[in-house]
């Protein structure tokens, strides 16, 4: 995504940064990207309609269909590896919690309960953990649980913020942002946490 008009929209380019493609052109805020993995639909969430909610269009930005309808605050959708499902964040409980739901936009799961802000979620290549982050404990640290939301578990732990999980293809390690020393920087750590 990016405001280069003066508003955020989303865009498409080559790997090489050639053939930059705008595929949204809305007075509402595009952003969050996701590729279906057949590379033929793209999920994010806009602010088109008075409220972010997570749409759906095809990879050149035609048929673009809203999935959720809700009052609250929908962001960061995440397409599933076998693309059935798709993985979001929500206010519509009373705090950022992660969802998951059909491509289609039914059967909507709470997969976090927790008055921390859970956000982010990133699917495992292999479709059976997510990551995600939450400020459950006092900082926004790195988690990931099962597909189902059991087996939620820690990964970092220190006085900066921890966020923006990111599996690497083959699923061994987990990039992400943190802010532990003077800056915001990247760094990568294996999938259990260790090697930071």
């Amino acid at each position: 995504h990016s405001s280069r008009d003066g508003n955020w929209e989303i865009y498409v380019m080559n790997a090489d940064g050639s053939g930059v493609t705008r595929l949204t052109d809305d007075p509402g805020v595009d952003r969050e990207p996701s590729w279906s993995p057949d590379g033929s639909r793209i999920v994010f969430y806009s602010s088109r309609d008075g409220n972010a909610e997570i749409y759906m269009m095809n990879a050149d930005g035609a048929e673009v269909t809203r999935l959720t309808d809700e009052p609250a605050f929908d962001a960061h959708p995440s397409w599933s590896p076998d693309g059935a499902s798709i993985a979001f964040y929500s206010w519509r409980d009373g705090y950022a919690e992660i969802y998951v739901m059909s491509t289609d936009g039914s059967e909507v799961t709470r997969l976090t309960n927790d008055p921390g802000s859970d956000r982010e979620p990133s699917w495992s290549p292999d479709g059976a953990t997510i990551a995600f982050h939450s400020d459950r404990t006092g900082f926004a640290e790195i988690y990931v649980m099962n597909a189902d939301g059991s087996g939620v578990t820690k990964l970092t732990s220190n006085p900066g913020t921890d966020e923006g999980p990111s599996w690497s293809p083959d699923g061994s390690r987990i990039a992400f942002t943190s802010c532990r020393g003077d800056n915001a920087e990247v760094y990568v750590m294996n999938a259990d946490g260790s090697g930071q």
